[in-house]
């Protein structure tokens, strides 16, 4: 979440007959070429000496464009590099920045920050949670992720957990953990649920692959496991995002995947959520 140089170089006179044999003349035009040669430098002189008044050229095409850095104001919550991005709180105003070398800055206010708020961050996308109550006064948890560069936010939901609960799937929770790439969110509950959400939905991943049943899913959101509130921790540590697939520099394809650590005696999975061309360098492959 890159000034202008003069190189125009100064003509020099043409000496068209520097190689021919040197041939007798009067004496008294022997000064002529002199004069000649003179009165030509003058100008030559006076090109030269406006440039260099002149400074260096401006408005040219290569001319760097110096842009404002994220703010540094606020207190700090969380960054990343690769894009960097800074998350931060003005008051009770949660907000973020991302910012490449040489590249405009992109700040987003991202909504209210609360003293219960949990933040990832990941590929120049943030995921953050909102602290409210229920009417039985129960602290629950709001997610949402948006990608800080375009100022899409591509997830956001009320109720924490995901079930297989055809009565009621989605239910109020807290997040334990909370981590995110540009391709997905995943989460642990404090009840134990583990839940996905894909930016996109990819139907080879919800389809039936050799006779296993896909993760129970609405939309592009999935259930992944339930831990329990006493396997909760351990889930929360072990869930990771990762990238596979088989590429090299020419293209392929990327696999992304949501490891989930043997939970509820459920053994470990890793479930192949998003799979996409890999970009070729064209640097090496013409």
């Amino acid at each position: 979440m890159t000034d202008g140089v003069f190189t125009g170089a100064v003509p020099r006179e043409s000496v068209a007959n520097a190689d021919l044999p040197p041939q007798r003349i009067p004496a008294m035009t022997l000064a002529l070429p002199l004069r000649r040669s003179l009165s030509r430098a003058l100008p030559l002189a006076a090109v030269a000496g406006a440039l260099l008044l002149a400074g260096p050229a401006t408005g040219s095409a290569s001319a760097a464009t110096k842009h404002a850095p994220c703010p540094t104001t606020g207190k700090t919550l969380a960054k990343d590099v690769f894009p960097n991005v800074r998350v931060w709180r003005q008051g009770t105003t949660l907000k973020a920045c991302t910012r490449e070398p040489g590249q405009r800055r992109y700040v987003r206010t991202l909504g209210v920050w609360t003293s219960g708020t949990k933040i990832a961050i990941g590929d120049g996308n943030v995921a953050w949670t909102s602290t409210g109550q229920t009417d039985g006064g129960e602290l629950v948890d709001a997610i949402a992720t948006v990608d800080v560069r375009k100022g899409k936010r591509w997830f956001s939901t009320a109720r924490a957990a995901l079930t297989p609960d055809a009565a009621t799937p989605l239910t109020d929770d807290r997040v334990l953990r909370l981590i995110t790439t540009y391709t997905g969110t995943a989460w642990v509950t404090a009840r134990g649920v583990v839940n996905l959400a894909a930016r996109r939905l990819d139907p080879d991943a919800v389809a039936d692959d050799g006779g296993t049943p896909p993760p129970f899913h609405q939309g592009s959101r999935f259930f992944l496991g339930d831990a329990g509130p006493s396997g909760a921790a351990a889930a929360a540590k072990g869930i990771r995002l990762t990238v596979g697939g088989e590429h090299d520099d020419c293209g392929g394809s990327d696999e992304f995947k949501v490891l989930v650590p043997a939970i509820g005696g459920q053994p470990e999975l890793g479930f192949v959520y998003d799979t996409r061309d890999a970009v070729a360098d064209p640097d090496i492959c013409r």
